[in-house]
């Protein structure tokens, strides 16, 4: 009877061991598995960085350049904080009363007649109106007067004034950077105006743009 035992006791350790051998066969080749499965997606996300490169240099030899855009966009900004400076230096200047047709006339041909050269540069560079290319020579005061800050634009009550800056654009061939490699020129146009709103307050005035 204790052979048997033995004998039987004997077999289930080696079956336990085949068993546990087997396990470990079979964790190593998940682990390998697992690594060779890491190493393919690293292999596969280094060739999309590597395409996505390529297709860059090959759309940035094409692209023209936003510079002109940016440079605009600024431009416009400092314009716009000219405009309000002079509008509230004007408003200082005022004889007539707040709140009249004589007080708005008066307030357009004093800041009409105070638009700075570098006011005027930045609306006749590039200008067009209505779709038409805009000359400076020989229009300049009557196109400030007449377009660009119209007398219609503008209106006055007892509580408030608003003083309005006509729609004018500017166009513009945008162009790459570097003009050895395949590309495209691109035609740039926008348009832009402003409302401003006057109201009293106090002895003084206060300017928003609307």
């Amino acid at each position: 009877m204790d052979r048997g035992r033995v004998q039987v006791g004997g077999r289930r350790s080696q079956v336990a061991g085949r068993r546990s051998q087997r396990r470990g066969e079979m964790g190593k080749r998940g682990q390998f598995f697992s690594f060779l499965l890491v190493l393919i997606t690293l292999a596969m996300c280094g060739t999309s960085v590597g395409i996505y490169m390529i297709q860059q240099e090959g759309v940035q030899s094409s692209l023209v350049s936003p510079l002109v855009v940016l440079e605009v966009r600024d431009a416009k900004d400092v314009f716009e904080m000219r405009e309000v400076e002079l509008i509230e230096m004007s408003l200082r200047n005022m004889q007539s009363e707040f709140g009249t047709d004589e007080f708005l006339d008066e307030f357009r041909g004093v800041f009409i007649s105070g638009i700075s050269d570098e006011m005027k540069n930045f609306i006749f560079s590039n200008l067009t109106w209505k779709g038409e290319v805009v000359k400076r020579e020989d229009i300049e005061d009557v196109f400030l007067e007449n377009v660009v800050y119209n007398e219609g634009l503008s209106r006055v009550d007892s509580n408030e004034m608003v003083f309005g800056r006509g729609k004018i654009g500017k166009s513009f061939e945008l162009r790459a950077l570097d003009i050895t490699k395949t590309n495209f020129a691109v035609d740039f146009n926008f348009e832009f105006d402003r409302e401003y709103l006057i109201t009293r307050e106090g002895r003084g005035f206060r300017v928003e743009a609307s």
